[in-house]
């Protein structure tokens, strides 16, 4: 789809969080195309190494590689605050928020947008979520050496959602990394913000 609708002409991928595993997936599957890539506060294959314990995320992600139906009642849980509760459920996803983005939950515009990113993805594309999160956590380390597009890395120093380490760790694994941006003092979210202010 990405190929017919972009034909020859170049292509900016940019892949946040989760996203980066989408991103990745295309690029793998796209080696001839003029592409490039940028991931942000990007989520690594798990099997690369201890995430878990360091991720805001990490019991859903373990709830989903060992137990799938305490994972797929976290994800009626984390649907039905979504649709009844933004307001808690965004508060409580930012209770141990880090860096700049402990900045961000006093920003109304910004937690306004987030729960509605929250309410579209666990309400009507609930079932996305849970299917992406499955394909996730399952190992895909072994697709990264056939990204050979150019790729630049963003990264928050505080980052408690996807940590730094995971970040260096795909550096290390993808061949072709031309940027490692480690942005001092940033989390998850706000490391995104720079991002996409640079790249606009």
């Amino acid at each position: 789809m990405i190929a017919e609708v972009c034909g020859d002409e170049p292509i900016r991928l940019i892949g946040f969080s989760a996203g980066a595993y989408v991103a990745l997936q295309v690029a793998a599957r796209m080696p001839e195309k003029p592409l490039t890539l940028h991931l942000v506060s990007p989520a690594g294959p798990l099997e690369t190494g201890d995430y878990l314990g360091a991720m805001a995320g990490g019991p859903v992600f373990g709830a989903a590689m060992q137990h799938p139906h305490r994972f797929a009642a976290l994800v009626w849980a984390q649907s039905f605050c979504a649709q009844w509760f933004p307001g808690l459920l965004t508060r409580f996803l930012f209770a141990a928020a880090q860096g700049e983005d402990s900045l961000l939950k006093a920003d109304e515009q910004f937690s306004r947008s987030y729960r509605d990113v929250l309410q579209a993805c666990l309400g009507a594309g609930r079932a996305s979520y849970k299917a992406e999160i499955e394909s996730y956590v399952l190992p895909w380390a072994g697709l990264l050496p056939a990204v050979k597009h150019p790729v630049t890395i963003w990264q928050g120093s505080c980052d408690n959602w996807t940590p730094p380490e995971m970040a260096e760790t795909l550096a290390q694994l993808l061949p072709n990394v031309q940027a490692f941006h480690m942005l001092e003092g940033q989390s998850h979210f706000s490391a995104l913000r720079t991002a996409l202010a640079a790249l606009a």
